[in-house]
């Protein structure tokens, strides 16, 4: 015998999906400021890849630090 929840979306919640524009620019907090970010849905490669959200983490964790004293 099994027993199979159904999923109910939380009133206000809708089921369609959100289209996002990915050319849009994103700001990301790295040590030294700001950094833009444009992503490029049609690029095979970027010279950065996802490295400027790496630093964000690092940053904003304060996790840079501690990885260093680690080191």
């Amino acid at each position: 015998m099994t027993n199979l929840r159904k999923f109910i979306h939380p009133e206000g919640a809708s089921n369609s999906s959100v289209k996002l524009d990915l050319k849009a620019l994103l700001e990301v907090d790295t040590f030294d400021g700001k950094v833009h970010v444009e992503w490029d849905p049609d690029a095979s490669v970027t010279p950065l890849g996802q490295l400027p959200f790496f630093i964000q983490f690092l940053t904003v964790g304060k996790r840079f630090d501690p990885w260093i004293d680690d080191c």
